[in-house]
């Protein structure tokens, strides 16, 4: 073979494998995709609690000893009838997503159909702005929504709610600085007097903070 021949011979698949590689790159640049996608999330938590009974208060266990949590758990030994409790909570949305706080979720240990003998109310404080129910900031939360509220063991006294509660769903902004975020919520607890078991007796409830993305 001469080298005329010798010459095109080697230069031309050259050219195919360049021409192949070229093509190649080509096709996967148009295919092939990077995205990237952005995901909010609602993470409320209860940041504080505390729990008020005029009824022997060191029998009433309560887990985790404080917040932050999303659920507290509450065992009572001396449940009997006409027996009643607080609980007052400061709710916070640490999420990326704005949430609206509703009514709590139970879930209750009772074997003995109790807790359908039980009243549980729930309050909710923050701002009422033109029919809205928005949070605070977690630096103004009054003192006597929450801190100041105490409950002496004089008898007949049913002392809170505090005055000023908001209808639910309560709207907490995102976490962020100065944002309206937080909350208060008291509940009450009450066994009817009518129960018709004289007990006393244990109960233990879970009590779990209910949020919702508010999207719209």
């Amino acid at each position: 073979m001469t080298n005329s021949k010798l010459i095109p011979a080697i230069f031309i698949p050259m050219v195919f494998i360049a021409m192949s590689g070229y093509t190649y790159a080509h096709w996967t640049d148009s295919v092939f995709k990077n995205y990237r996608m952005h995901v909010g999330c609602v993470d409320t938590e209860i940041k504080t609690y505390k729990v008020l009974s005029p009824y022997n208060d060191d029998l009433i266990d309560t887990w985790p000893p404080d917040g932050p949590t999303r659920t507290l758990s509450i065992s009572a030994e001396n449940v009997f009838p006409g027996w009643y409790a607080w609980i007052g909570f400061i709710i916070q949305n640490q999420g990326t997503l704005p949430a609206r706080i509703h009514v709590p979720i139970y879930r209750v240990s009772d074997s003995a159909g109790v807790w359908d003998w039980f009243t549980h109310d729930e309050y909710f404080y923050g701002q009422l702005i033109g029919g809205e129910s928005y949070g605070w900031e977690r630096r103004d939360v009054p003192q006597d929504v929450y801190a100041k509220v105490k409950l002496k063991p004089t008898p007949g006294a049913i002392l809170p709610p505090p005055p000023g509660n908001i209808p639910p769903p309560v709207y907490l902004e995102a976490y962020g600085p100065h944002t309206k975020n937080s909350m208060v919520m008291w509940i009450f607890l009450k066994l009817s007097e009518d129960y018709p078991i004289p007990g006393p007796f244990e109960l233990s409830i879970e009590i779990i903070v209910a949020a919702t993305p508010a999207l719209d």
